[in-house]
C-alpha cells in the first residue's frame, strides 16, 4: 500500500496518494486526523471530517476503476476542505442527484446522504480525462 505525501501548496494543505485498496478509507481518516490535529482543529470537527472523507474515499474505491486515489486536506480561514480525486470513470448520474429524497437507497447513495448531512457544502467536479474530484467543506464549530 503506497501512501505518498506530495508537495503541498502551503502549510495549510496536505496531499496524499494511495494505491487502490479496501484500506484506503481508513488510511484517509488517519491522514485527515493527523493534519487537522496538527492544525489544532477541534476534536468534533476532526470527527466530522473523518466521517466525510471515509465516505468519499469508499465511494472512489467502490465506484471507480482508479489505480490510485488522491486525498486533499486544506485549511481555509472559515472552513476545512477534504477531497478525493479519482481517474474515473465518472458516474452516469450526478452525485447530487443521488442525495435526492427520491433516490433508491438500495442502489447506494447512503454515504453521500451522510456527506450531505455533515458537510456545510459539498460537490463533485470533473477532472482532466475521465476523473472526478469529490469535495466537502466543514465549517469549524458549525452545528451538525
Amino acid at each position: 500500500m503506497t501512501s505518498l505525501p506530495l508537495s503541498a501548496s502551503g502549510p495549510d494543505s496536505r496531499v496524499y496518494v494511495f494505491d487502490r485498496a479496501p484500506t484506503v478509507p481508513a488510511l484517509a481518516r488517519r491522514r485527515v486526523r493527523a493534519a487537522l490535529t496538527a492544525w489544532q482543529v477541534s476534536p468534533d470537527d476532526i470527527d466530522t471530517a473523518e466521517q466525510v472523507i471515509a465516505e468519499i474515499a469508499a465511494n472512489a474505491i467502490e465506484h471507480t476503476e482508479s489505480r490510485r486515489i488522491r486525498l486533499e486536506v486544506e485549511r481555509h480561514p472559515n472552513e476545512i476542505q477534504v477531497a478525493v480525486r479519482d481517474s474515473g470513470p465518472r458516474p452516469q448520474t450526478s452525485l447530487a442527484a443521488r442525495t435526492d429524497s427520491n433516490a433508491d437507497l438500495n442502489e447506494g447513495g447512503r454515504g453521500l446522504l451522510l456527506v450531505h448531512a455533515l458537510a456545510a457544502r459539498w460537490g463533485a467536479d470533473p477532472t482532466p480525462g475521465n476523473g472526478l474530484r469529490v469535495w466537502a467543506s466543514i465549517r469549524p464549530g458549525a452545528p451538525e
